[in-house]
């Protein structure tokens, strides 16, 4: 869902001031009427997948897997719904300029864009208030589950905390750092003109809001710690255990903290940048339901994404996007104003075009990225539980109590411990039971769990396939650094004022 509330974003600042440059439905009865059925048509869809949910679980409440399979294809058609509304108001229709001419969204910066994205947000949420019977009643089989196996249970969540949880979790964590970002990119699109005069340098005004961004990229997780209801994890065995990993494998961070969802997520996160804003986060559900062995598991792939950088190569990424479209859409403004209509048609045409640029890009290259930073994450984290040889029960390569024979001479990369990776491996896999997630269900971030789990037992029975993904990471990383350099050089050198 984080992906598409992004994607909406995209799409709002994609559309020109005067509307999309096609024609489109002008009539603003039209316009409403679309706009109306974008709200339905993916509440109906939500409403269809919730009554076949609950009717599998009302045949045969054994079905849970078939269940939760079914919800999830329900959340991705929803998902769909939702992008393809919002793509129909702003692109066939008149909405965006309808909105723009009332008198009251010209007032704040970015009022305009945020009030056209309000359809969106209202689909949403009424698709989750039609999503919630059928949530309602795989959690309540789930529950059953969980008590015949004495596990710690709570209540199923009301419709409240449940709309609160998903709100916090999947919609703010995107619209609270993009709003200063809305209303700064509105801002400079104001008085881009004032500033460039003021400061005599071409592009400060896209110095501006990147300087916004990234300022706002800075302080986010401070703000988010509050967002997602977060306290600091107690002194204790627990704490006492991760403080001493982190130390073992020199991690700087500022608080690690309990992510607090009433139970109903198990699950863990790191954020920030540097170490005055970096929080490493433990959910309420993740310390009731596991084992330390398990959770520090965990712990050690949250570790290990800080450890290898990620985030910052994250960060990386988004300026590499930008300036890929950015480089694509000058070389276009360049060479094609004169096969449309006039220079401010063609503008027009590669602004919405640029925003096609940035979710594709978004879409597949950075959901081929992350999924192999998480695996190397995976790695990181299997590397982090190695027991002493004396409690290594598996036949293991790190231990010696397995022979490989590679056909390469040289070792290729240091083996990982069989123990290591079997207690990371069923932590993962615990964690998709817990959380109702079909183990085979696919992620565009970080691939199924079953996938996960297949290459971590292939890591640890032949080395040379985790080398082979190491090399991978480090080209991309390479690529990245690369391509941001040469992007902003090249940007420098065409737009850096003459002496």
């Amino acid at each position: 869902m984080q992906f598409i509330v992004f994607a909406a974003f995209a799409m709002v600042l994609s559309v020109p001031d005067n509307g999309p440059p096609w024609t489109t439905f002008g009539s603003g009865v039209i316009a409403w009427l679309i706009v109306g059925v974008q709200v339905a048509f993916p509440v109906g869809v939500a409403a269809v997948y919730a009554r076949q949910v609950k009717m599998v679980l009302d045949r045969e409440p054994a079905w849970l897997p078939a269940a939760q399979r079914k919800l999830a294809r329900a959340g991705a058609n929803v998902r769909t719904a939702l992008a393809v509304g919002l793509a129909a108001s702003l692109y066939l229709t008149e909405w965006s300029v309808m909105v723009r001419h009332w008198r009251w969204t010209s007032a704040v910066y970015g009022c305009d864009e945020l009030v056209m994205l309000s359809p969106f947000f209202a689909a949403m949420i009424l698709s989750w208030i039609a999503l919630y019977p059928a949530d309602k009643a795989v959690r309540r089989v789930s529950l059953e589950l969980q008590l015949w196996a004495s596990n710690p249970v709570h209540p199923i969540w009301r419709l409240p905390t449940y709309l609160s949880f998903m709100l916090r979790h999947h919609v703010l964590i995107i619209f609270i750092p993009m709003v200063p970002i809305v209303m700064a990119n509105d801002f400079v699109h104001v008085r881009g003109a004032a500033i460039r005069r003021f400061v005599g340098v071409a592009w400060a005004d896209q110095a501006v809001l990147v300087a916004v961004a990234g300022l706002v990229f800075l302080i986010a997780p401070v703000l988010l710690r509050f967002v997602w209801h977060t306290r600091p994890l107690p002194p204790g065995h627990l704490r006492n255990r991760l403080d001493g990993l982190c130390k073992r494998i020199g991690l700087a961070y500022r608080q690690i903290l309990i992510w607090e969802s009433d139970g109903m997520v198990v699950n863990a996160a790191v954020m920030g940048l540097f170490r005055p804003v970096r929080y490493i986060l433990l959910s309420d559900g993740l310390l009731e339901m596991m084992d330390d062995d398990k959770i520090e598991a965990v712990f050690g792939h949250e570790a290990g994404h800080v450890k290898h950088r990620h985030i910052q190569f994250y960060l990386l990424f988004a300026i590499l996007s930008m300036l890929i479209v950015g480089g694509a859409t000058e070389l276009a403004i360049w060479q094609w104003p004169g096969l449309l209509r006039g220079q401010s048609m063609a503008q027009d045409y590669l602004q919405v075009a640029a925003m096609a640029m940035i979710v594709f890009v978004w879409a597949f290259g950075f959901g081929y990225v992350s999924r192999r930073f998480e695996w190397q994450a995976d790695l990181f984290g299997a590397k982090s539980v190695t027991p002493p040889a004396e409690r290594c029960d598996h036949p293991c390569l790190y231990h010696q109590t397995a022979e490989f024979v590679s056909p390469d001479p040289v070792p290729v990369c240091e083996p990982i411990c069989a123990t290591g990776t079997a207690v990371f491996a069923d932590a993962l896999e615990r964690i998709a039971f817990l959380n109702g997630i079909p183990a085979e269900a696919k992620s565009w971030r970080h691939s199924s769990i079953a996938h996960r789990v297949r290459m971590l037992r292939s890591y640890a029975q032949d080395p040379s396939k985790a080398a082979r993904l190491q090399r991978t990471v480090l080209i991309i990383k390479i690529v990245l650094q690369v391509g941001v350099f040469i992007g902003l050089g090249m940007g420098l050198w065409l737009y850096w004022p003459a002496s």
